[in-house]
């Protein structure tokens, strides 16, 4: 029997980074991880759809050079190559796998390939292997919900992962689910030149933001021609098309980016508390059996970054340092074009709560910096406490709205102010400055607008 300090089962972004963090804590540390190092992030979700995404906007400007004085194109003979995109998005995963595997190496972690069970709080078997552990922290992820697709042949519905290691896609596609990973994935097979309809059984798009990003969604999409069918659920097939309620859409493909459950490891003699299909865990990350904790996907969180910031914060519970995760401060992102990203409270929040504040909005097509680029969709709205300044949320439409995000969320986990905000001094020209001006506009003394 081999024992060490915490064993972590799957080496996705929550439970490679935690092991990482372990190691450089002093711990005795092994990793399990049954498939790929990296998790569905890296192989199979947000690094493939964000290259893919990146090859979509490269195809776009392509289309539109002459916009900016590049001439010789001719649209005709521009078209999109899905096949050497997908190679491309594989190097660069192959890439960034090996770069994981190496950190794994330089930390001195114990990697182990297979599939993990617990059998008690301190033992973990894995193939003909037992463990005898300290602590465990359960990443295992999460895996398709196919829920809503019963009414749908197996040829004719894919999944995520699937989808993106087609060497081609056909022109009529109806992406299922109204979260973040729907309208990524609507966007950029609009942006591709596929025709695009979305299918959820959610009353709205992506219903945990602020409204007015909610809005924008849907009226971008409504502009762009692509049909978001809310409320809505596959009752069969009719002929070339898929039932949705008693009309037929005529497609050649349904890709599922419903909301995922998770995948919960064999847990003999272990009453692990399950809510919903998720393992629950306090503010530490710790499970009902204090032994075990679980990060990640497995507990109901879909970002990556989330299961990053749920690693450490396990690891550092468990060396003893006791800083819970900040989730009111967790950003929301959404790769589409133009990109959405959020963090802290939304409008409506605060007047539920009885919260009183002041809101400051900015819009992309007055940024000098936007405007040279192209990108004048959008804005950036900050809310903040009406008496002391605090800024409490700010929402993002911006073509690189998932970077800009990064400056509110430093400013909110220091309580900075508008105050603080206002007194940074912004590069010019930067798209970054629409922030500055927005934090302006909430304080009553706009400039640029």
């Amino acid at each position: 029997m081999k024992s060490c300090d915490v064993i972590i089962i799957g080496a996705g972004p929550g439970g490679y980074v935690a092991a990482i963090r372990a190691a450089q804590l002093g711990l005795k540390t092994t990793l399990v991880e049954k498939y790929r190092m990296g998790g569905m992030c890296l192989n199979w979700g947000c690094v493939p759809a964000r290259r893919l995404m990146e090859s979509a906007r490269v195809y776009d400007r392509a289309l539109n050079a002459a916009a900016f004085g590049v001439e010789g194109i001719d649209k005709n003979s521009v078209c999109f190559n899905w096949k050497r995109s997908v190679a491309e998005k594989d190097r660069i995963v192959t890439k960034l796998v090996k770069g994981v595997e190496f950190l794994m190496k330089k930390n001195k972690v114990d990697v182990i390939s297979g599939e993990a069970r617990l059998a008690g709080g301190t033992r973990v078997i894995v193939g003909e292997e037992t463990y005898e552990t300290k602590k465990t922290i359960i990443a295992t992820g999460s895996r398709p919900n196919r829920t809503h697709f019963a009414a749908l042949p197996d040829n004719l519905a894919v999944e995520v992962d699937d989808f993106f290691a087609r060497d081609e896609i056909p022109d009529s596609i109806i992406v299922a689910g109204g979260d973040t990973v729907a309208c990524e994935m609507a966007s950029m097979l609009h942006t591709i030149g596929k025709t695009v309809t979305i299918v959820t059984e959610e009353q709205k798009l992506v219903s945990r933001l602020d409204e007015s990003l909610a809005s924008y969604i849907a009226d971008r999409f409504k502009k762009q021609g692509i049909r978001v069918l809310t409320g809505s659920r596959f009752t069969g097939v009719d002929g070339e098309g898929v039932k949705v309620g008693d009309e037929v859409i005529v497609c050649d493909l349904v890709v599922n980016c419903e909301r995922r459950t998770a995948v919960l490891p064999q847990m003999n003699d272990v009453p692990l508390d399950v809510d919903n299909g998720f393992i629950s865990v306090n503010e530490f990350m710790q499970t009902s059996v204090p032994s075990v904790y679980a990060v990640g996907d497995v507990t109901g969180s879909i970002f990556a970054h989330a299961a990053s910031a749920q690693g450490i914060c396990a690891i550092n519970h468990i060396a003893g340092l006791k800083e819970a995760v900040d989730t009111l401060r967790m950003p929301v992102t959404i790769y589409m074009d133009p990109e959405i990203s959020s963090v802290g409270y939304t409008e409506e929040e605060l007047k539920r709560q009885g919260i009183e504040y002041v809101r400051g909005d900015f819009p992309m097509n007055v940024n000098s910096k936007a405007i040279v680029e192209g990108n004048i969709e959008g804005f950036v709205k900050i809310l903040a406490d009406q008496k002391y300044g605090e800024v409490l949320g700010v929402h993002v439409v911006a073509a690189r709205a998932t970077d800009l995000i990064a400056e509110a969320v430093m400013c909110m986990r220091t309580e900075g102010t508008l105050d603080d905000l206002t007194r940074v001094v912004h590069a010019h020209p930067t798209v970054s400055e629409t922030v500055l001006e927005a934090g302006y506009k909430a304080s009553g003394k706009p400039l640029h607008i």
